[in-house]
């Protein structure tokens, strides 16, 4: 049997189509498995800058670590945006409240850690793909070679 170019290249074609399928598996098990909710977590944890935006409407809100109702600022301005669009509070997100009396999503805040954990698992599911690529290719062609002599 001669070394087939046309076979390797069919090969070659179908371990990365096979590739693409499983990796993608394994990254959306990851995501399904950690919890989190890309459009919370990847969006402006902060909720209201005094020096980067004006507020637009108060409200009485419960804070993390605070007892009774807290005044905070439902409805801003954010003069940074340039679609000037009036930014609010999301319904349901527990609020809290730092050192300083800054105030933001305390669920942003725990989600840090399994946004990490996520990014290493795609960079690890990223490096293992291609080295197990370069594997199955390299193999094929010595048993390839090996058919040839």
């Amino acid at each position: 049997m001669i070394f087939s170019e046309s076979g390797f290249h069919w090969f070659r074609r179908g371990i990365t189509l096979v590739l693409i399928v499983i990796c993608n598996l394994i990254l959306l098990s990851a995501l399904w498995v950690s919890g989190l909710d890309l459009d919370f977590v990847l969006t402006n944890a902060e909720l209201y800058d005094p020096q980067g935006g004006h507020c637009v409407r108060v409200a009485w809100a419960e804070v993390s670590g605070m007892e009774g109702l807290v005044r905070v600022c439902s409805e801003w301005l954010d003069t940074t945006d340039p679609t000037g669009q009036v930014h609010s509070l999301r319904a349901g997100e527990p609020l809290a409240m730092d050192g300083e009396g800054n105030l933001y999503y305390e669920n942003a805040r725990k989600a840090e850690p399994r946004l990490l954990g996520l990014m290493i698992v795609v960079a690890a599911v990223i490096y293992l793909g291609m080295r197990s690529k370069r594997y199955l290719l390299t193999w094929y062609e010595m048993r390839l070679q090996r058919h040839e002599r």
